[in-house]
């Protein structure tokens, strides 16, 4: 078994424990967050943070005053007190603007009465117009701190340039992709995208620092580092970051993403971490679009998916707490093991012939499959029970190789791609029928998926998001 396939299949396993591990670890009174704040939430991942001291007996709407204050933004009220609008952004069809405070589990509690609320006591506070739940943006990573106010556009908070560590391969493309590829100073050693990044692995700008699960504290300390970016659904990951914040090094442990929502939100973490915020505004709104107009387009109602990790008769698949069957699912297919897990598990090929797939997804992790003759090459590896499923008799086998095999594997940055193409490989008739010249013609993608010559991925290119990976 390949090494990246084992790291995978780790990496997926160690996320199941993730939360317990975060609740063991304990952060002791060194490793505390102290800063204060008021998180101004305009929705649509539209975020603006003030970092402000609450004086005693400020209430909840001097904080969001003096926050608008230093914003230049005007705050419009209604005869009872009651926000209508802040920088001339009313309130949403049933959803008036108001205040939250963060509750004892990281999430947020309205408060019914901002006038009178004196919020002296709280770290942050979150004046937002999109009403309790998913909808609204967290105010701290995995591990409980805040991650703003630690530099402002690719500075320090000292004004000197920007140095930070990524541990994890979805963790560094996300960096990057809001901005952060110029700054990143180590990585652990399976971040091998984009093609900047191993550039600069290779010629000795970048180090690397370890392992997935176990980065070497010492070299990521000697890299004197600002920031240090970690992965939330990683055990070792979690208890590191405290480590590290008690030596005096600030961490921001994104959340283990297993859908899109949580993509979107750790964007809007790095790139506020990072000082860029509008960038990450700018980027996540570009996502979005993509991500909403491959959806409405694509239509694989009542199909069954099987994903599988390479051709072996017992391979590991996605469970339904998993980013491949989140994007499965968004496109309007079942993942036929879905119900079975909540992570990656091994699978017999009885039970993969009892289910039955009309469309099987391989996660191949060889060599690239890079022709037709390599394809059916593979595809007469399978054993007897997959060659006498709806997907094989059909011809709707589908082999994601290199490059594009890392892209269904990661949680981060590129969503967007890894829909696209999941799409248009699986229901090709659709984006033909949106554009007679939207055609795809291959049952395989591999290193040059994101190629500028190929059509695989218009909608992407047409939102500029591939930008961040030609750097």
């Amino acid at each position: 078994m390949q090494a990246s396939t084992v790291k995978l299949i780790s990496a997926a396993i160690i996320a199941t424990v993730a939360v317990t591990a975060v609740s063991v670890v304990g952060f002791t009174a060194d490793s505390v967050d102290a800063k204060q704040g008021v998180m101004i939430d305009f929705a649509y991942y539209d975020v603006d943070w003030v970092e402000m001291d609450f004086p005693q007996g400020m209430t909840g709407d001097e904080a969001l005053d003096s926050a608008c204050s230093t914003r230049g933004y005007p705050v419009v009220r209604e005869e009872d007190g009651s926000v209508r609008s802040v920088n001339n952004k009313p309130s949403l069809l049933n959803v008036e603007w108001g205040m939250y405070v963060l509750d004892a589990g990281g999430g947020w509690t309205q408060v019914g009465d901002p006038g009178s609320y004196v919020v002296s006591g709280e770290r942050v506070v979150s004046w937002a117009r999109t009403g309790t739940g998913s909808e609204m943006m967290p105010a701290v990573d995995q591990t409980g701190f805040t991650y703003y106010s630690y530099a402002s556009e690719g500075k320090n908070l000292l004004g000197g340039r920007l140095k930070v560590v990524t541990l994890a391969p979805s963790v560094t493309e996300t960096v990057c992709a809001v901005g952060g590829l110029d700054y990143i100073v180590g990585t652990d050693r399976y971040s091998d995208y984009p093609r900047g990044l191993v550039s600069g692995q290779k010629n000795g700008r970048i180090s690397i620092v370890g392992g997935y699960t176990d980065p070497n504290f010492e070299k990521v300390v000697s890299e004197n580092p600002d920031i240090v970016f970690l992965d939330g659904g990683t055990g070792e990951h979690v208890t590191m970051a405290d480590k590290f914040r008690k030596s005096g090094i600030n961490c921001v442990v994104l959340y283990d993403a297993v859908d899109t929502d949580d993509l979107l939100k750790n964007l809007w973490m790095c790139a506020s971490a990072l000082g860029f915020p509008q960038r990450g505004n700018d980027y996540i709104s570009d996502v979005s679009e993509v991500i909403n107009n491959i959806c409405r387009i694509a239509d694989l109602q009542g199909r069954k998916v099987f994903v599988s990790l390479g051709v072996s008769d017992s391979p590991y698949t996605a469970g339904s707490g998993t980013y491949i069957t989140s994007m499965v699912e968004s496109l309007g297919a079942k993942n036929i093991f879905a119900g079975d897990s909540g992570s990656w598990f091994m699978v017999s090929k009885e039970i993969v012939y009892e289910r039955q797939p009309d469309i099987i997804i391989v996660i191949y992790d060889g060599e690239e499959i890079a022709s037709q003759r390599e394809y059916r090459t593979l595809l007469s590896r399978f054993n007897d029970m997959w060659k006498r499923t709806p997907a094989y008799e059909n011809g709707e086998v589908y082999v994601f190789s290199g490059d594009a095999a890392s892209l269904l594997s990661r949680a981060g940055a590129r969503l967007p791609e890894s829909l696209e193409l999941l799409a248009k490989i699986m229901d090709p008739g659709s984006f033909m029928a949106a554009d007679p010249t939207d055609v795809v013609g291959v049952k395989y993608y591999n290193n040059s998926y994101n190629d500028q010559d190929n059509g695989y991925l218009r909608y992407v290119k047409a939102q500029g998001l591939l930008e961040w990976q030609m750097e």
